[in-house]
């Protein structure tokens, strides 16, 4: 017969059970209450990092002071008043910061290799590295935990592309690359090449020349029956460091075409004799500056003086005469005359009206002989009856430059040896070593201080005499928006990147139908006098019919007086984007490369009635000259966008408030 088992003996056997298993249950709680609050002093320590670089990130202003960034990390790490995410737990007296820093407070590894050490504005960035040390354990019975590590960084980044953008493109002179081509343009051969360089200034001017690298040649013979050789200089600047060819995406060559060359050089012979009964030979031919700064290249109405030697053999001068047709010469030609003292004895002198922005002027020299006889010509009588008359044909040019047509280059000259300018006239079979400089127009600069002048962006058409809506420097950057006032309040919609040098599509459909991001952009044609106005007033103040503006220091006013300490979140703040020089020169239709970003602050605007008028008129915003409702006013500033509103391009941004070339900066966490 079985026996019940007894309840005293499973009683036991529960209580061996407890007794084993109670100190395991316990140690398992005491080791998650630990670990837990460890979790918990980790979690808010990495949230005291991330906040004091994010916060400190939004000092960095332009020109960068270091003391305010590094004074904001501390503020949002909880170390200095008003000390914002202290540790919890009473754990802020037992922790640390370190900025900039290699390693953490208090240990010898693990060591940062990435972190850029020193102080913010020369790192370009804030590194926040916190330690809590000796976090006790509850159940440790005097142990503790040595060292809780957390780590955060903000680098100040190139802004490389993005959306909000004004749609208003900036041409900016930033070449990355040069040459210079010497052509004959008679045969329409190259004869040599050369890169250019940047090389010192001309004045104020950005000087680029081949001085490391001569054009090395020898000047051909004159053509049979040409008075001259013509030689012809063309420039190409690219803003591709790695494409000067003419025609490719990003190159701009001055000018295009065989004859089409801003420099001219003639080649002159010496052979034969001009004595009757031949025909009359030219020799050297040079321009000289009169009222003009140079004699071959201009940039205004001015006159230059040519300087020409001819072989008459022993006729005498009375008997001769020579003219000058081309540039501003009347219809019968300016005249020269025959010098017989002092440094031009012996040359045939004369001024030469120039007219700006005329291009290349071909200057081509007629002579006429009143006595004896020439060869095919017969007897030579009196000037009016029946005179031996010819011409020499084109003898030299002179370049009268504008944008539309040379560019950004304001001073062109060809020198020799020690001679840096007036090498264009050369004799036939001469070996020669030339070196062509250049001077362009500086990159427009961001400002430096709250006195820097007013820049103008044209917008749109002028109302005020010229009605020309395709001379401005408006886009089309947004299909999806039908005008240029929504586009202007909302920001470019699309994303837009740097172009590194791919062609752009011919028409803004086809760019449409690309992928994003864009790194060209279409031009915005047609006209709408108060765009820029309604635009503005929505996007700045909220309304395309504003009634009032906003106070001094508040978002919305004027605050320009306080750069470059502007207000955070300033609507007035404003991406543009930077496109070539010459951009908007044209027809005002087709695309163009985004070369890169900068940031304007607009300090007015106004409108042409209809209920659009900027109230911030007469409260605080500069005047618009002639009331223009096509001109939005402001400075470029260099900005660093807070938190990464785009893209973050490799390495870190130029803080140094320089030419709009070196771009805008955005603030990226990294770390």
């Amino acid at each position: 017969m079985a026996h019940p088992r007894s309840n005293d003996s499973e009683a036991g056997g529960v209580l061996v059970m407890v007794v084993f298993w109670l100190p395991i249950l316990l140690l398992f709680v005491v080791f998650s209450i630990d670990v837990g609050n460890w979790f918990e002093h980790k979690r808010h320590l990495q949230m005291q990092a991330d906040a004091a670089a994010l916060a400190a990130a939004g000092d960095f202003k332009i020109p960068c002071v270091d003391a305010p960034i590094t004074n904001t990390a501390m503020v949002y790490a909880g170390f200095t008043a008003p000390a914002y995410n202290q540790q919890v737990a009473g754990g802020q007296a037992r922790t640390h910061i370190m900025i900039n820093s290699s390693t953490y407070y208090g240990q010898s590894s693990p060591v940062d290799t990435t972190v850029v050490t020193g102080a913010p504005c020369t790192a370009r960035m804030i590194d926040v590295k916190l330690t809590e040390t000796n976090l006790p354990w509850y159940f440790g019975f005097g142990k503790v935990v040595p060292f809780i590590n957390a780590h955060a960084r903000v680098e100040i980044k190139p802004y490389t592309g993005g959306s909000g953008t004004l749609p208003v493109g900036v041409p900016d002179v930033n070449p990355q690359a040069g040459k210079v081509m010497l052509y004959n343009e008679d045969t329409g051969s190259v004869i040599a090449s050369q890169p250019l360089h940047v090389n010192g200034a001309i004045g104020s001017l950005v000087q680029w020349d081949n001085s490391g690298t001569p054009l090395n040649f020898t000047v051909p013979t004159p053509p049979a029956g040409q008075g001259s050789a013509h030689l012809g200089v063309r420039v190409a600047l690219s803003g591709n460091p790695t494409d000067t060819t003419c025609g490719d995406p990003l190159v701009d060559c001055y000018e295009l075409g065989s004859q089409n060359n801003l420099l001219f050089i003639q080649g002159y012979s010496t052979a034969g004799s001009g004595a009757q009964p031949n025909k009359p030979l030219v020799r050297d031919v040079v321009l000289r500056a009169n009222s003009c700064t140079d004699g071959y290249f201009v940039m205004a109405s001015c006159s230059v003086n040519m300087r020409a030697k001819v072989d008459i053999g022993s006729l005498a001068t009375s008997s001769a005469t020579m003219k000058v047709t081309g540039a501003g010469c009347p219809n019968q030609g300016c005249s020269l005359t025959f010098q017989t003292t002092g440094a031009d004895a012996g040359y045939w002198t004369g001024a030469i009206p120039v007219t700006a922005g005329t291009g290349q002027n071909a200057l081509t020299l007629n002579w006429a002989e009143t006595a004896g006889t020439v060869t095919g010509l017969g007897t030579c009588k009196t000037n009016g009856s029946n005179p031996c008359t010819g011409t020499f044909g084109v003898v030299q040019r002179v370049y009268a430059g504008a944008s539309s047509l040379s560019g950004p280059i304001q001073v062109a000259q060809v020198g020799e040896g020690a001679a840096t300018s007036g090498v264009d006239s050369l004799q036939s079979g001469t070996q020669h070593s030339l070196v062509v400089r250049i001077g362009i127009s500086g990159s427009l600069q961001y400002a430096s201080s709250v006195s820097d002048p007013v820049v103008y962006l044209r917008v749109n058409g002028s109302t005020n005499g010229n009605n020309n809506a395709s001379q401005n420097q408006s886009l089309d950057c947004d299909p999806a928006v039908p005008n240029l006032a929504t586009e202007i309040a909302q920001g470019c919609q699309p994303q837009y990147s740097i172009n590194t040098g791919t062609s752009c599509p011919n028409s803004a459909t086809a760019l449409w139908g690309t992928a994003q991001p864009w790194t060209c952009v279409a031009l915005q044609t047609g006209s709408a006098t108060n765009d820029p106005a309604k635009g503005m007033n929505t996007r700045v103040l909220g309304s395309p019919s504003p009634s009032t503006c906003p106070a001094a220091g508040q978002l919305g006013h004027n605050n320009w007086s306080m750069f470059p300490n502007l207000p955070a979140g300033e609507p007035r703040i404003i991406d543009v984007l930077l496109t070539p020089f010459g951009s908007f020169d044209g027809s005002g239709s087709g695309t163009v490369p985004v070369q890169h970003f900068a940031t304007f602050y607009v300090t007015s605007w106004t409108a042409q009635g209809n209920g659009f008028a900027n109230p911030c008129q007469g409260n605080g915003d500069d005047p618009i000259p002639n009331n223009d409702p096509g001109v939005i006013a402001g400075h470029f500033i260099k900005y660093v966008q807070v938190l990464n509103t785009g893209g973050g391009g490799p390495g870190f941004c130029n803080l140094s408030s320089g030419s709009l070339s070196s771009g805008t900066c955005v603030a990226v966490l990294t770390q």
